[in-house]
């Protein structure tokens, strides 16, 4: 366990990315499955919190996709507040499955604006992760634009800090 944490914060951003898109699409895809597995046959609201037989393969792609995305979703974040962007991801795995009847759910768990939020965060983040990050050398281009010389009158120094 202890070296999949290392290897994934050794990951540069990109390819940190290209890995949550495709969990976050295996989950997407695993809740859809599930919920249309469930569907086939009429459920009473509530009978989700036993798994039957036939829900246990998808249950288990389920539980495996939603693990997966679990372990990739702090550095997510993390990437959401260095880049100032809205974190869509707490929703997402709040999720209940099959908590509605068949005929009183129209879409699935996973909503069509919570789908709509996360991809707008993957497509922002891979936006501003694959811009050119400033040199760690500015540093000394500041310290050549100041000028040597800081004692004189105050008028010069305020006209050197403005100029």
């Amino acid at each position: 366990m202890e070296s999949r944490r290392t290897t994934t914060q050794t990951n540069s951003d990109a390819e940190f990315l290209t890995d949550l898109v495709s969990r976050v699409e295996r989950y997407f895809r695993s809740v859809d499955a599930w919920e249309a597995e469930y569907h086939k046959f009429y459920r009473l609201p509530g009978s989700h919190r036993r798994v039957p037989p036939d829900l246990e393969d998808a249950q288990r792609e389920f539980a495996s996709a939603r693990q997966a995305l679990e372990a990739a979703i702090p550095r997510a974040r993390r990437l959401c507040r260095r880049f100032e962007l809205r974190d869509p991801w707490p929703a997402l795995l709040r999720i209940e499955l099959g908590a509605h009847a068949a005929q009183a759910q129209a879409g699935s768990a996973v909503g069509r604006n919570e789908r709509i939020a996360i991809r707008d965060c993957l497509r922002d983040l891979e936006f501003r992760c694959t811009e050119p990050e400033p040199e760690s050398n500015s540093t000394s281009d500041v310290q050549d634009e100041l000028p040597e010389h800081r004692s004189g009158s105050l008028l010069r120094r305020i006209v050197d800090f403005f100029f």
